[in-house]
């Protein structure tokens, strides 16, 4: 498409709201998301304010006793409170995600029971004995949930709806016309952001400030500025070249007046690093910076994780010792070698560990050229097939847990020779490094063992390692522990 001319001021008026604007229409009445958001979480804490009073009405009227009702008040709000920062800190009040607002009823029953234990010291308003005392809070669960589920599945219905008819979308505003400003709004017309996007604007009207795929300069930055002082805007974002940067700086002074919030792109950045909606702006003292990853279990993550490892791992050598005689006398007696098999593998930060486990072929394979064990693989023994059937030549890795050289869950370690492969063929690869490798993994519950014979595999599980490391959690690992007892049995690529 050929570059269009330059835009009048006559034309510019009638160009700013519509030139570029997508097909749905703008709705004339914006709602804050922070607000619904507020108004579901009021909601929330008056289920669990009003649950609280179902027991000690019955005690009342049924049970001859005389409640404290400031108290049961104070008992109820303190609960509401606690539930309210949970349910927050596990993502329940999220503004962005209106169009699907969570429900997750589990989390919702964690964060209450957590917030009744909470306040269970101010919970004897009325009720001296035990019994009493339990039954009330079972009844004030059991009454604040079943409302509590009923306020979420509305509220979700409700938000769909509006969110939908665009009642919270933002509204917004690019001013450059070059390509940054096409990457910027491409992306902000892809998906379900919420965003209505009013126009660019750029007061250069040279050939070069359109875009050839046709998107148009809406308007110069006085119809900008009017637009904004008319509340028809609510984010103005400024996508110039960096060489441009005393023009940013003095166009910036200049809508920083307005009613709206304004943004820089930060385009070098967006440029280096891999595209992403996880990117987080921060800064190091008079830094700024654009946050591209977060340290992979920081803070008290390391310290759960190896609790974890020791106890879990603990635990499952106990209850598997009995096993391990009998495996090793059954592999001696089919075929000659050690019962142990060694291998040099990578961990955390590529150092370099000897994987145990119990031998499953005729070789030992340890060097420059390591075959990946494929279906009916004459190496194999009879009881290696076993072994590797129901996973039990993995239980010497116990081992390598409680030493500190892999975790219970975690990437899986591949031989030296695959990994140095595997790392020639995907730039990427090396992030799966970041933390121990594990005896099981979110890929391996995924059905993606076996050999990985192409790239389309190796990426695949490679996307496994990355969002396990990505999104680390305690419950993550305990729900993955269960789920592989469960590929155990199926089977499946066990060879």
């Amino acid at each position: 498409m050929s570059a269009s001319p330059a835009i009048t001021n006559d034309q510019s008026a009638e160009l700013a709201l519509n030139a570029t604007a997508p097909s749905k229409t703008s709705p004339k009445q914006v709602w804050s998301r922070k607000v619904a958001v507020d108004i579901v979480a009021l909601l929330d804490a008056t289920a669990i304010i009003l649950g609280a009073f179902l027991p000690v009405t019955i005690y009342a009227n049924f049970g001859g006793l005389d409640p404290n009702w400031i108290l049961t008040l104070q008992s109820a709000i303190a609960a509401s409170v606690v539930a309210f920062f949970i349910l927050r800190s596990w993502g329940m009040y999220d503004p962005s995600r209106l169009n699907d607002f969570p429900e997750y009823p589990g989390r919702l029953f964690a964060g209450l029971i957590i917030a009744l234990f909470a306040v269970i010291g101010l919970g004897l308003p009325f009720a001296i004995q035990d019994a009493h005392l339990w039954v009330w809070y079972a009844a004030w669960a059991s009454a604040s949930y079943t409302m509590l589920l009923g306020v979420r599945g509305i509220s979700r219905l409700v938000l769909k709806k509006l969110t939908a008819a665009g009642h919270f979308d933002q509204r917004v505003a690019v001013y450059g016309a070059g390509q940054i400003a096409r990457r910027v709004h491409d992306h902000l017309t892809s998906g379900q952001l919420g965003i209505h996007f009013n126009g660019v604007f750029d007061d250069r009207m040279g050939q070069d400030r359109v875009n050839p795929e046709g998107l148009l300069v809406a308007g110069r930055l006085d119809d900008l500025i009017e637009a904004s002082r008319n509340e028809k805007i609510d984010q103005i974002i400024i996508a110039l070249p960096q060489v441009a940067e005393g023009r940013i700086a003095t166009i910036a002074r200049q809508l920083e007046r307005l009613p709206v919030s304004v943004h820089i792109v930060t385009h070098i950045a967006s440029d280096l690093v891999e595209n992403t909606n996880k990117h987080r702006v921060s800064n190091l003292g008079p830094i700024g910076m654009l946050d591209v990853k977060s340290k992979a279990l920081s803070g008290w993550g390391p310290i759960v994780k190896r609790t974890e490892d020791i106890v879990l791992g603990t635990l499952l050598l106990i209850a598997s010792a009995p096993l391990w005689p009998l495996i090793a006398l059954a592999i001696k007696a089919e075929s000659k070698g050690p019962a142990l098999f060694r291998q040099r593998r990578r961990g955390l930060n590529k150092s370099e560990f000897e994987v145990l486990k119990f031998r499953t072929m005729t070789v030992m394979e340890d060097g420059d050229d390591v075959q990946q064990a494929e279906k009916n693989d004459p190496r194999i023994t009879r009881v290696g097939a076993v072994l590797r059937r129901l996973s039990l030549d993995e239980l010497p890795q116990l081992i390598n847990v409680l030493k500190g050289e892999m975790s219970l869950v975690g990437p899986r370690p591949h031989a030296i020779s695959h990994d140095d492969e595997f790392g020639d063929k995907i730039e990427r690869y090396a992030n799966r490094h970041q933390v121990k490798p594990g005896i099981t993994g979110l890929a391996q519950v995924r059905g993606l063992r076996g050999p990985t014979d192409t790239e389309a595999k190796l990426e695949e599980r490679l996307a496994c390692d990355i969002e396990y490391i990505s999104n680390w959690s305690l419950l993550q690992d305990l729900s993955l522990l269960a789920r592989t007892f469960w590929v155990v049995l199926i089977g499946k690529n066990a060879y």
